[in-house]
């Protein structure tokens, strides 16, 4: 997992306008599901997620996957942007949580990853973001005609939250955040269940304070021990 250096991966605010989303640095995304509805626990939906993510360097060279994790109805991850030509070891290391998926997810030879038809050496993070999202949709498309033609294809709400990471700080609660999150769904505001109690996040600086006040609890809370 790639080492967080604030004065290289500097950021002045969260979603600038005008900001440059191709800038080398850490990203925090969150993806929900059309409606908040819960259809990625699928063991099928779940399985084609997790090896899509796996494959976006083949895409992307010069990105580096960090902490991933697929809820019922959303996933969320972060991704590094690296400047090209200091790639190193970029794309070897992936942090994937223990509950990030299924199961009992379908094997993997029940679809295929498409291999490249070109890369891209200097994505930007909507590039990236757009990628994950349309290969998904093409393999469990292709999966659906080949297994289960009466399946509904699409589940992606239209856009996504993102996150510019501006600290060391800020990382690690994100982070931890993510590893967190399947523990941590029955008190979740994207957990159906808990609508009418409180109204799902609608920009992503609300999970971004979710984590780093989380974090900063469970900090206090261990000190006190």
């Amino acid at each position: 997992m790639a080492e967080f250096d604030p004065q290289k991966h500097h950021r002045r605010s969260i979603r600038l306008q005008g900001y440059d989303y191709g800038s080398p640095g850490a990203y925090f995304v969150t993806i929900c599901t059309q409606g908040r509805e819960c259809v990625l626990n699928d063991p099928v939906v779940s399985g084609i997620i997790q090896d899509v993510w796996c494959a976006l360097p083949r895409w992307f060279p010069t990105i580096e996957l960090d902490e991933f994790v697929i809820m019922p109805n959303h996933v969320h991850f972060v991704i590094w942007i690296h400047p090209h030509g200091e790639v190193g070891n970029v794309g070897a290391a992936l942090a994937v949580a223990p509950d990030a998926v299924a199961p009992d997810a379908v094997a993997p030879a029940e679809w295929i990853i498409p291999d490249p038809q070109r890369v891209n050496l200097n994505p930007t993070l909507g590039d990236v973001v757009g990628a994950f999202k349309s290969l998904v949709f093409k393999v469990y498309l292709d999966w659906i005609h080949s297994h289960d033609p009466a399946r509904r294809a699409r589940f992606w709400q239209r856009n996504y939250y993102e996150h510019v990471i501006r600290n060391e700080r800020e990382l690690e609660a994100i982070r931890d955040y993510v590893r967190q999150n399947p523990d941590n769904w029955h008190a979740d505001r994207d957990n159906p269940d808990n609508v009418r109690r409180l109204a799902p996040p609608i920009e992503v600086a609300e999970y971004v304070r979710e984590a780093t006040e989380g974090h900063t609890s469970k900090q206090h809370r261990h000190q006190e021990r």
